[in-house]
């Protein structure tokens, strides 16, 4: 029996395929068919993963786009247009922070682990962390996805467009991570709105991902006493954190033609985590660095 692959001839975009999440979600695309353009801030030789495997490595490619930059994005999808002819998926995946024990005091060390601007001061270092962290998870996924959707609407086909959101976004609240949670609600509330705009040249969904296996996870979120998360899970039904793969088959089927009347809904892939029972847990391994 021939392998399925749903996503045959699509081009998809994915933003912040340097590792972690937008690795996994890029690979399960590379599998579903999908030729795959990756993006990063900085340049690499390849799309992590793919060396190995020479069709992947033939159907995907790696850039540089600086996604604070509106200009940026537009040269970036200008030049995957005119090497590919087209667009059909766009994963705004790109976005993270880190939580931060007060949102009124943010402290240097936390800034310097987010990558936001640095202050002159303790409250202009507040406040461009906090800017940040809504530019980068809320302003240049609508700016990507704006800009995409401008060439899906020259397009033959329906368009897919898939935004990462996160439990942070919940309407419970996400202490110690106000900004990034107002801006995950924010991208939650967007997804519904560019869906109702753009059909039916194009279907916006969200996934608002629970705690979920990367590198930055291990190191900055699960506790040095608990490196497993044996404690860090009490309060996800299922005991473990997602993986980006799990992730990345979420994106293929909202993608894929088994999920063609799906349109403008944020869909939770968190194990059925418990709205805020993490945040306490989540912050001890930046308190210890403190």
């Amino acid at each position: 029996m021939d392998e399925y692959v749903p996503l045959e001839g699509k081009v998809a975009i994915v933003t912040g395929t340097s590792r972690g999440v937008g690795v996994g979600i890029a690979h399960e695309l590379l599998r579903a068919g999908a030729t795959v353009i990756g993006c990063s801030r900085r340049q690499l030789d390849a799309m992590p993963g793919v060396e190995d495997n020479a069709d992947w490595l033939a159907r995907s490619d790696q850039r540089v786009c600086d996604q604070g930059d509106y200009r940026a994005i537009d040269e970036f999808v200008s030049g995957v247009v005119t090497d590919y002819g087209r667009v059909d998926i766009l994963v705004n995946n790109a976005g993270g922070t880190v939580p931060t024990p007060h949102v009124e005091d943010v402290p240097e060390l936390v800034q310097r682990i987010q990558g936001a601007p640095q202050g002159a001061d303790d409250y202009e270092r507040t406040v461009l962390f906090h800017s940040f962290a809504i530019q980068m998870n809320l302003i240049s996924p609508m700016w990507f996805a704006i800009r995409v959707f401008r060439q899906m609407r020259e397009q033959d086909g329906v368009g897919s467009i898939v935004n990462i959101s996160s439990g942070a976004g919940h309407p419970a609240g996400s202490p110690t991570l106000v900004s990034y949670g107002a801006a995950k609600s924010g991208l939650n509330h967007l997804t519904r709105s560019l869906a109702e705009e753009w059909g039916p040249r194009a279907r916006v969904n969200c996934l608002a991902l629970g705690p979920t296996t990367t590198e930055n996870f291990k190191a900055f979120v699960l506790p040095k006493d608990d490196p497993t998360g044996e404690k860090y899970f009490r309060d996800v039904p299922l005991r473990r954190a997602g993986e980006p793969a799990e992730v990345g088959r979420a994106v293929v089927f909202l993608c894929s033609g088994q999920a063609d009347f799906i349109n403008g809904t944020t869909i939770e892939v968190d194990g059925g985590m418990l709205p805020g029972v993490l945040y306490e847990a989540g912050l001890k391994t930046i308190t210890d660095l403190l």
